[in-house]
């Protein structure tokens, strides 16, 4: 039997604090009033059988109730179990401590663990994601949140949360500016490592894993799903005397950023590692999310590394644009005739009632899009029509000019680079070198953005491909592989002048 209050008075004072500030969430702490034992006592008065269900998770619940039956929690599969009870001071000396047990016993009773899992899965997702990045803007959570349908507010309030995680309102970021962040608890005394390497290791935009590797890193500290990294600990576990030891050592130098693309093989060195061992830490050990990478892992890094690389290389093809662009004269023609159908289109079709479709009358934007949408669905139709009524009176030349605009097309493309005298859209494999109306495209689009997905219409216009001057960009991440295809085929495929038939040319 043991009793906690005994022992108050064998802990610092500061340890004491951060577990009660970290359980006792509803107090007003005040570090220099209170003793030691006054802080155990006020934990002994909160851990009523409620506040322990919410502030312990399904697995400590469960390992509360195996020290109910007088069982210790020193194997290495309650590894989690065991650092967070006693984070609680309810696993102390390998047992549960006298003044708990009656609340605890209440408390695990006839509790529906299933039905508790379930309920708390977001909470451990967004605390898995805490810990993988170590520290995180609370946007990235509230968006994270958003995507999956969790309730931001109901997880930030909870217990649970806050026994684990905290916002910090001064955390100073890599270019020296303070913000609000959110913690991971456990990892406070590293803030300064983790700052420290994420300056050294360029910081790229977040990529997440999925909700199950979440909950597996909160639990282990590395995703278990992983069959590489749940490989490597299995067969750890049958070569090092301590394998709970070498877990605490290795996160702990990982934390303190040792682990980078000249020291991978630092940490074997420390131990008697057989060569199949050794192996199979290098293949696992670059694949552990980090809070020194931004939640990457080192394979994650190096593949980000890669991607702006290279994107910066296809970047550096982009030339100042001189003529990417067809004259005002030739702008003009150009409306005039497109209008005209788009009128024409907009008087069967009654898209925007009551309206007159030309240069010089103001339509809004979205409107006239859907005007251009119904068009281009159906462009043959409508020329053909155009072409019989001719209802503007146009001459020869300019109704062959309107006839060839059903070789056109209006997509997704993707905006590749910029050369002086085109702009580069790629699909299915295919160049197009586009000239815009009036003024060159990296005018209005910075070089600095490209590639990047763009919605517009290109058709032929006087023997060159132009767009309609009606476009829109993504800001979707466009995939590495995409990238790098779109980098083949402007290196290697074909360049596309005319959309032209060649008995046409």
């Amino acid at each position: 039997m043991v009793r906690i209050l005994e022992h108050a008075n064998h802990y610092r004072k500061d340890i004491v604090f951060d577990s009660y500030k970290r359980t006792c969430q509803n107090d007003y702490w005040d570090y220099d009033s209170m003793t030691r034992k006054e802080m155990f006592e006020r934990m002994v008065e909160t851990y009523e059988p409620e506040y322990l269900q919410s502030i312990c998770t399904t697995w400590e619940l469960k390992a509360l109730r195996r020290l109910l039956r007088n069982q210790d929690l020193e194997d290495d599969r309650y590894r989690f179990e065991r650092q967070a009870l006693s984070a609680k001071f309810l696993y102390f000396d390998q047992q549960l401590p006298e003044e708990f047990k009656k609340n605890v016993k209440l408390a695990v009773k006839d509790i529906d663990l299933d039905k508790k899992a379930l309920d708390e899965e977001p909470t451990l997702v967004i605390l898995g994601i805490i810990r993988a990045f170590g520290v995180i803007e609370p946007s990235l959570i509230q968006a994270v949140c958003s995507a999956c349908s969790y309730n931001y507010k109901k997880i930030i309030e909870s217990e649970l949360f806050n026994f684990w995680a905290y916002l910090k309102d001064d955390y100073e970021l890599i270019d020296n500016s303070h913000a609000d962040e959110y913690v991971y608890w456990d990892y406070k005394n590293y803030l300064f490592n983790i700052r420290n390497s994420r300056i050294q290791h360029e910081r790229f935009e977040p990529k997440f894993l999925d909700q199950d590797s979440y909950i597996s890193i909160f639990y282990h500290g590395y995703d278990a799903t992983n069959p590489d990294i749940k490989k490597f600990f299995n067969a750890a576990k049958k070569e090092l005397p301590d394998i709970t030891k070498f877990k605490d050592e290795l996160f702990d130098n990982l934390l303190r950023g040792m682990l980078h693309e000249r020291k991978i093989g630092l940490i074997p060195f420390l131990y008697s590692f057989s060569e199949s061992l050794k192996k199979c830490y290098e293949k696992a050990v670059t694949q552990i999310c980090l809070p020194n990478y931004y939640g990457l892992s080192l394979d994650g890094y190096q593949k980000a590394k890669d991607q702006v690389d290279f994107n910066e290389k296809l970047r550096s093809l982009n030339q100042a644009q001189t003529n990417a662009c067809i004259d005002q004269k030739d702008t003009r023609l150009f409306y005039k005739l497109y209008f005209s159908v788009l009128d024409f289109v907009n008087q069967i079709e009654q898209i925007i009632p009551n309206k007159k479709i030309d240069p010089n009358t103001y339509i809004e934007p979205d409107d006239l899009v859907n005007v251009i949408e119904v068009f281009w669905k159906d462009k043959d139709r409508f020329i053909d029509e155009y072409m019989d009524k001719n209802p503007s009176n146009f001459t020869f030349r300019n109704l062959n000019i309107i006839n060839e605009f059903r070789y056109g097309m209006r997509k997704n493309f993707l905006l590749v680079l910029y050369e002086k005298n085109y702009t580069v859209l790629n699909d299915e494999g295919i160049n197009y070198m586009v000239k815009s109306l009036n003024d060159n495209l990296d005018k209005y689009i910075p070089a600095d953005k490209t590639p990047l997905l763009m919605q517009t219409a290109i058709m032929p216009f006087n023997g060159r491909i132009i767009n309609d001057g009606f476009l829109s960009t993504s800001n979707v991440r466009l995939a590495q592989d995409l990238i790098s295809k779109a980098f083949e085929d402007y290196s290697y495929g074909q360049k596309i002048y005319s959309l032209l038939p060649k008995n046409l040319n």
